[in-house]
C-alpha cells in the first residue's frame, strides 16, 4: 500500500504546483491603465470634448492633454498630436481624422451675403475701408457711412496662418487690425461692430453670426485636414481612439 499512498501524494502535490504556477498568469493577463500624452493646438481645442467622449468609451484609458502652438508640436513629448494642415516632410505616421473649414462671418448690420475673393483681399489690405465701395453692398440699409472693420487672429496664430495662406495669397495683415484670441471675443467684437468681418472654423460658429459666402475665380483652400501624428501604425486603445475619433459626428 506505501507505493500507492506514494503516488497519490505525488499526484497531489503536482497538482498543488501546477495551480501555484498557473496563477500568476491570469493576474499577468488583466488589463493595465494606460495614459497618453494628447499635444494639441489652440484652434483644436474644441475637439477635446470628442476625444474626452471617445475615451469614456475604452476601458482602463485616460488623456493627458497639452495644448501647444504648432511650432512647440513634438512627439518627443507626445504620443498623439492633433493639428490642423498638411503633413509633414518629417512625420512619421499620419491619420486624417477629419475636416475643419475656415469661413468668413459677418457682423449683423453687414451688407452684402457674398463678397468677391478679391473684395476680401483688399478689405484685409486695407484698400477698402467701407461697404459703399465694395459692389452690390446695400449701405442703405446700415444709414450712410458703413466702416469695415476687417478682425483678425493674433500674427503667428494657426488660424491666422491658415487663413492668409487660403485667402490672402500670404500677403500680411496690417499689425493695426483689431485680434481676438477666441470665438467668444469674436462674437463680442461682431456686435461692438456690427459692419465688421471676421473668420473662424465653420464648426465653430456661434449661434445667431451669419457666415460670407466667397466668391472666386480660383480655387480657395478653405478646407483643412484634421491630422492625427503618431510615432507609427496606431495599436490597441491608441487604434481605438483614433477610429472613434473618425466615425464621430
Amino acid at each position: 500500500m506505501k507505493p500507492v499512498r506514494l503516488i497519490l501524494f505525488s499526484l497531489v502535490l503536482a497538482f498543488l504546483l501546477t495551480a501555484c504556477v498557473s496563477a500568476p498568469s491570469d493576474w499577468e493577463g488583466e488589463p493595465q491603465p494606460e495614459v497618453i500624452t494628447l499635444q494639441i493646438t489652440p484652434a483644436m481645442e474644441h475637439w477635446t470634448t470628442r476625444l474626452a467622449d471617445c475615451a469614456q468609451n475604452i476601458s482602463d484609458f485616460g488623456i493627458y492633454t497639452q495644448v501647444q502652438s504648432p511650432a512647440d508640436l513634438s512627439l518627443a513629448d507626445s504620443d498623439l498630436i492633433l493639428r490642423l494642415g498638411e503633413r509633414l516632410e518629417d512625420d512619421p505616421y499620419v491619420a486624417v481624422m477629419g475636416v475643419e473649414e475656415i469661413v468668413i462671418v459677418a457682423g449683423a448690420d453687414v451688407p452684402v451675403t457674398a463678397l468677391s475673393l478679391d473684395n476680401l483681399q483688399a478689405i484685409y489690405a486695407g484698400e477698402i475701408n467701407d461697404w459703399a465701395d465694395v459692389p452690390d453692398a446695400r449701405t442703405g440699409q446700415v444709414g450712410g457711412a458703413a466702416p469695415i472693420k476687417p478682425l483678425t487672429y493674433p500674427a503667428g496664430h494657426e488660424l491666422a496662418l491658415l487663413f492668409k495662406r487660403a485667402f490672402l495669397h500670404d500677403a500680411p495683415i496690417p499689425s493695426a487690425t483689431q485680434t481676438y484670441s477666441t470665438v467668444a471675443f469674436l462674437k463680442e467684437l461682431l456686435v461692438l461692430h456690427p459692419t465688421g468681418i471676421g473668420y473662424l472654423l465653420q464648426s465653430q460658429v456661434p449661434e445667431g453670426v451669419h457666415t460670407l459666402q466667397i466668391s472666386a475665380d480660383e480655387l480657395v483652400a478653405s478646407k483643412q485636414y484634421v491630422l492625427a501624428i503618431i510615432p507609427r501604425a496606431p495599436e490597441g486603445r491608441l487604434k481605438a481612439l483614433l477610429v472613434c475619433l473618425q466615425s464621430a459626428p
